[in-house]
């Protein structure tokens, strides 16, 4: 029942790897530099020496897009956004052997749109106590990495099975994440539960980009819960790494990652169960059947472990049980970057010119949290045309019967991201283009080849989810 074949066992080494790596870094995290080197040499070397260089080019930037914040929190990047420009440059790299789709000029004319906010930033930047590159790269190197993850998936061609691949490969740094945080964390009987996001429970690092990464590795692993592993033993560790990522999840107190994992599972198992098999429906019930009862179980522990506390958090409530504001203080910046677009409604007030606009208005600064409200205050009427772009690009794509059964939970993950933690990291911006692949279903062998395409599409969605 447990026995490996040889891609299974590949699986398995893989995942140890990846436990070593967060053993390793926990205990000395300047190997974390020797790791993303490692990283980068490695995806270079598949994609200029390998043929299948879309599988490598994509499984780079995603790997890279989910490894970012464990990166980060390590400080193993040498600079902030490196990440970032790792997304681009291995989407550039990608593009470069395998070209993009000229029917992707939507996605140029998102980029385009957002263009005079520099100019516009530019002739009204005179702070010097800030560096106007850095303010511009800040806020737009998100965008970018999603424009170029966009532009290199749109319509592209890819099989299940692949997209599958990349899926796995997108969870082994998240499992070194959370492997690192739980050995870098204080044991839970030190950490101090309050009701606001917790640092130490986060590994020492911002508990809302955890929360985001530990949330999609949640989702990731609940792909492979309902489209299962051939392997018996793969899926048994797969139910581990679950429960895992949600425990850990819960614990960093940042509601965020949490709740868009659970409209990501919701949104992929109603798709699920629509295209299913009638067999495969029944196996799913009985699976989800037992995620819920695991998931109650998992709920008492934290509430356990808490104090209860989880319960006030996830209410709205202060530790002593009474109601508080549970934005934390987003909904003033959003108020106040409202307040810049109805002064500059056409272009905006500039590129990363929202912060010192706050700082003006006396809220205090500080970065925004939420991506939306960013374009509508430092682009004017230019940022909500290219938001109805990025909006109607998938629309556009579902009335096409596009048949890609990830794309609207990773276009629910990438706007759910965007605000309650804006573009922060490349995850949302390259979910984003991911989502835009064209899948297909079937791998054709010589007598599928005889057979009409309209039969072959009627048994694709069975095999493809057996």
């Amino acid at each position: 029942m447990f026995g490996f074949k040889s891609s299974a066992l590949a699986k398995f080494q893989h995942l140890i790897l990846h436990v070593g790596i967060g053993l390793v870094v926990s205990q000395v995290r300047a190997s974390a530099q020797l790791y993303l080197l490692g990283v980068v040499v490695y995806f270079i070397y598949q994609i200029i020496t390998k043929s299948n260089k879309t599988y490598y080019a994509l499984g780079a930037a995603a790997y890279i897009a989910a490894a970012e914040v464990f990166l980060r929190m390590t400080k193993a990047m040498p600079f902030w956004e490196l990440g970032k420009y790792l997304v681009i440059f291995f989407m550039l790299l990608g593009m470069l052997y395998e070209g993009f789709k000229l029917k992707a000029w939507p996605v140029l004319a998102f980029v385009l749109l957002l263009l005079p906010g520099v100019v516009i930033a530019y002739l009204n930047f005179d702070y010097f106590d800030e560096s106007f590159r850095k303010t511009i790269l800040f806020n737009l190197s998100g965008p970018l990495s999603l424009f170029a993850t966009a532009l290199f998936c749109y319509q592209k061609q890819v099989k299940f099975k692949t997209l599958l691949r990349i899926v796995d490969l997108m969870l082994l740094p998240i499992i070194a994440m959370v492997v690192y945080i739980t050995l870098y964390a204080p044991p839970i009987e030190q950490i101090v539960f309050t009701t606001e996001s917790n640092q130490a429970a986060s590994g020492g690092y911002s508990g809302n980009q955890v929360a985001t990464i530990l949330g999609l590795g949640m989702f990731l692993s609940y792909i492979r819960f309902l489209i299962p592993h051939k392997n018996t033993f793969l899926n048994i560790v797969n139910i581990g790494i679950l429960v895992l990522l949600a425990y850990r999840c819960l614990l960093t107190f940042s509601r965020g990652g949490f709740i868009t994992a659970i409209v990501m599972m919701f949104i992929f198992t109603v798709l699920f169960i629509n295209w299913a098999p009638l067999a495969k429906k029944a196996r799913a019930t009985v699976k989800l059947v037992g995620l819920g009862v695991g998931g109650f179980v998992l709920w008492g522990a934290v509430v356990a472990v808490t104090g209860g506390l989880i319960v006030n958090r996830y209410t709205g409530k202060n530790t002593l049980g009474e109601d508080k504001d549970i934005t934390t203080g987003r909904a003033e910046i959003i108020s106040t970057e409202l307040e810049a677009f109805y002064e500059d409604p056409f272009l905006g007030v500039g590129v990363g010119m929202g912060k010192f606009f706050r700082i003006e208005e006396a809220d205090g600064g500080g970065a925004t949290h939420n991506e939306v409200a960013r374009m509508l205050a430092e682009h004017g009427m230019l940022g909500v045309l290219a938001l109805l772009i990025l909006l109607l690009i998938p629309i556009g794509f579902l009335l096409s019967k596009n048949r890609n059964l990830l794309m609207l939970p990773f276009v629910a993950f990438w706007f759910l991201t965007i605000n309650h933690s804006a573009m922060r990291v490349a995850l949302p911006g390259f979910m984003y283009g991911f989502a835009l692949l064209s899948i297909t279903y079937v791998t054709k062998t010589k007598k599928q080849t005889k057979t009409v395409n309209a039969k072959a599409n009627s048994i694709s969605r069975e095999q493809a989810l057996t």
